[in-house]
């Protein structure tokens, strides 16, 4: 039989992996953004843990909105996790919600998009840091996962219609009516 290299094949899937992996080599790297060629999975790492001046936190989150288009066709998968600081130690220095939803915006335009899965990590579990998410209910992709890890509990995924999805909805509404 011959040696053929199929669709499915794994040097395929390799030459893929590979390509991809070079056209992104050019995109400037930062801290909250990363890419695996592997399986064109995009993390994209929100983390509002760090002691960054407000200035500093601008200025990285503004560089994300700025080079996300340029994953567009690169990706299949996208990770999203968003990690807050025990709440008596936030201070929220840039406006959350309107960071996540010019990610989502950008998102929206993804054109080769399989699955989004996102995660919301907490000390504890408080509704303003949670409702700082809401703006993810404006994906186009609808067949997303969402989870909430509270330090030391076991992830809960939120389902659709959930208590907590109804609420997350409604704050969105109430915002973009």
């Amino acid at each position: 039989m011959a040696n053929s290299k199929g669709p499915g094949s794994n040097a395929n899937r390799r030459d893929g992996a590979t390509r991809r992996a070079a056209r992104v080599a050019d995109i400037p790297t930062r801290s909250v953004i990363g890419y695996a060629a592997g399986n064109a999975a995009l993390f994209i790492d929100l983390d509002f843990c760090t002691s960054r001046s407000a200035a500093e936190e601008e200025e990285i989150f503004d560089a994300l909105v700025e080079i996300l288009p340029k994953y567009a066709d690169e990706k299949n998968i996208i990770h999203l996790q968003m990690m807050f600081k025990p709440l008596h130690k936030d201070g929220e220095s840039v406006n959350r919600h309107d960071t996540l939803a010019q990610v989502v915006e950008h998102i929206n335009d993804f054109p080769h998009v399989k699955e989004i899965t996102i995660c919301l990590e907490f000390d504890r579990f408080n509704w303003r840091q949670v409702s700082s998410a809401s703006s993810i209910y404006n994906l186009k992709f609808i067949d997303w996962t969402f989870d909430l890890y509270v330090k030391n509990r076991e992830v809960q995924h939120i389902l659709a219609n959930s208590r907590l999805d109804r609420r997350l909805r409604a704050a969105e509404k109430k915002l973009h009516g």
